[in-house]
């Protein structure tokens, strides 16, 4: 054999070779993709309380297992700006703790022709992303319901948590009007909402974060000196808590809203992510407080497509 013809036949092995070898390496790449349903296992695994399939509103609602991952967003709620903001961001899961489609369960029995539920579906379609609802399990996080980990690491208030019930806390004695100061300053909340003698000194604490409706509250004041919640129907906890200071009761509630009340679990969500989710960015994606008031007008919603 010529020289010319041993060196083509060596540069041929050695381009089937390499060929084997980007094959063998396309391979390998496709099967470590990341899907949705890998990162939910991994999660379930993570959450030291059992997965309840079925049950309740955690489910995908958008996408679904099979999605491969590019990044990972957390959000507070699936609102258009947020899922906006994480595609900005490279995250094409995104994992939130409240709906999407504006119901706690994310029924679509009445929005099938409605027009914002189309543009919002093909916005998610065209980016290739899935959406899982995480708000149950979440709450279920051991040892410590995680959005009550992040809200109460926001606020400085972490070692204030009663071991055995960490909604409960004894905070060093404030008045209302501090205590209120503090979360106002903590979280930069705009629309935060008080009832009580903003001079009455308070130090023993029950937080409900997110929604706290009914009369459940009626026997908790009856501990505690002032309630910190998300929001609650005007007629029920608030109107009892004004009914109580009318009979000479020294009780307060500090109502914040919602979203600023729950968000920061989820930016602890992120956190608790990264320990296990490591080929692709896990980002925490805030969203903005949704209401403003007359003395600061803001209109801050993305309105981009």
């Amino acid at each position: 054999m010529s020289l010319s013809a041993a060196l083509s036949r060596r540069s041929f092995l050695a381009m089937g070779a390499a060929g084997a070898s980007l094959a063998g390496t396309g391979a390998q790449a496709q099967r470590r993709t990341l899907t949705a349903g890998q990162v939910l296992e991994r999660m379930k695994a993570n959450l030291n309380t059992p997965w309840r399939e079925g049950v309740g509103v955690d489910r995908f609602i958008a996408g679904g297992p099979d999605t491969a991952v590019r990044g990972v967003a957390t959000v507070m709620m699936a609102s258009f700006d947020a899922l906006k903001d994480s595609l900005k961001a490279g995250c094409n899961f995104v994992i939130t703790h409240e709906p999407t489609y504006w119901s706690h369960q994310d029924r679509l029995d009445e929005l099938r022709d409605d027009p914002l539920y189309k543009v919002k579906l093909d916005y998610l379609t065209r980016g290739d992303m899935a959406i899982l609802h995480l708000h149950d399990h979440w709450h279920a996080h051991r040892s410590v319901d995680g959005i009550h980990v992040g809200t109460a690491r926001v606020l400085g208030w972490s070692q204030y948590m009663h071991k055995d019930n960490p909604r409960y806390y004894t905070v060093p004695p404030m008045t209302v009007l501090d205590m209120a100061r503090h979360i106002q300053a903590r979280m930069k909340a705009r629309t935060l909402r008080v009832i009580g003698d903003p001079g009455q000194t308070v130090s023993r604490l029950y937080a409900s974060y997110g929604n706290f409706g009914g009369l459940s509250g009626a026997q908790i004041f009856e501990n505690v000196d002032v309630m910190v919640i998300g929001e609650a129907q005007d007629w029920d906890l608030p109107m009892f808590v004004r009914d109580s200071l009318a009979a000479g009761r020294d009780k307060a509630l500090i109502v914040i809203g919602h979203v600023l009340s729950e968000q920061w679990g989820m930016e602890y969500a992120a956190e608790w992510l990264r320990g296990f989710v490591k080929e692709v960015p896990v980002r925490y994606v805030p969203i903005i407080e949704p209401y403003w008031n007359p003395e600061r007008p803001v209109m801050e919603i993305n309105t981009r497509l």
